[in-house]
């Protein structure tokens, strides 16, 4: 696991921190990979969402939304810096096999443990992926959510490439995403993490529609989801080496590209949902969520673009 320790993550409005809800949009797309990123100890590939430019001219608050890898390693300084971010809820999208060798280590946090696994893996294909979780570390957590997509769009007779995963889940799972859409529109859920093995494909398809929802432009969606690649390159690397000893849930070797995160998948996956639904919101809709819940949702996670002083407090950390 990773772990590096600053005690608490830097303010999104300190002067050494990344852009703040009211500069200029550039500045919250360009800001350095290091600065969105919050390097807990325990957590692999966690970052806030915030200060994207979004509808209306409003963006996306700091310190509202957070995607992150497994939490596994979570200690009790980390606990407490989520604490003071004043965490709500976590949207945990990975499989029982999953969870069994990762468990969320949240401790007494005051926050609701939200499970919405999107692949919904058969028993047989769990136990498999179970085998392939037989060590510990970052780079473990991004193989074993590797296999588990892997198994899932074999598990549905495809090919187990990366663009086939993701089609899988919008075409398949369409269901599940948007369950955990809802579980972060629910009242008071927010500020949330939502995450998976790695926090690369299913936390990056789920935050994906959330930002695509708020109306964040589609490049910058794509940009957030490469981010992946910045943080989780020396697990990605280790976990590579690892993978020409090691098989996926059926058998078959775990290809290095399933780590990579190629923004133009992303952008792949919401041309899909543009093309068979028109856009995100009628995709959710389609699958289960309400007009009232999607609205609530993108009003708590938007924020003017000059906010008053006690919107400025939630975030001064």
């Amino acid at each position: 696991m990773t772990t590096q320790a600053p005690p608490t993550p830097a303010s999104p409005d300190s002067p050494d921190s990344a852009a703040t809800p009211d500069s200029a949009d550039a500045e919250a797309i360009a800001a350095p990979p290091t600065r969105r990123g919050l390097p807990l100890p325990g957590t692999i590939n966690l970052r806030d969402v915030g200060g994207y430019p979004a509808a209306d001219g409003r963006t996306v608050r700091w310190r509202t939304l957070l995607r992150s890898g497994a939490l596994r390693g979570l200690d009790g300084r980390g606990r407490a810096v989520l604490a003071q971010i004043g965490l709500r809820t976590v949207v945990d999208l990975r499989e029982d096999a999953e969870v069994e060798h990762d468990p969320d280590a949240l401790g007494r946090l005051p926050a609701t443990h939200r499970r919405v696994p999107i692949f919904t893996l058969p028993a047989a294909a769990q136990a498999a992926v179970g085998r392939v979780a037989d060590g510990d570390g970052a780079g473990e957590s991004a193989a074993v959510g590797a296999a588990a997509g892997m198994a899932a769009v074999r598990a549905a007779g495809a090919d187990g490439d990366l663009a086939s995963v993701f089609d899988f889940a919008v075409d398949q799972r369409g269901s599940r995403l948007t369950a955990a859409v809802v579980a972060l529109a629910a009242p008071g859920a927010l500020p949330a993490i939502v995450h998976c093995s790695a926090g690369k494909d299913r936390t990056g398809l789920v935050v994906a529609l959330v930002l695509d929802l708020a109306g964040v432009p589609t490049e910058v969606i794509a940009e957030d989801f490469a981010l992946t690649s910045y943080f989780l390159r020396d697990e990605a690397a280790a976990a590579v080496l690892r993978m020409s000893a090691r098989t996926s849930a059926d058998g078959a070797a775990v290809a290095p590209a399933m780590l990579a995160s190629p923004p133009e998948l992303i952008l792949r996956a919401l041309d899909r949902i543009h093309a068979g639904f028109g856009d995100t919101r009628s995709y959710l809709l389609a699958h289960g969520a309400t007009a009232h819940a999607l609205d609530r949702l993108v009003d708590a996670l938007l924020v003017a673009p000059h906010p008053t002083a006690v919107d400025s407090d939630h975030h001064e950390l």
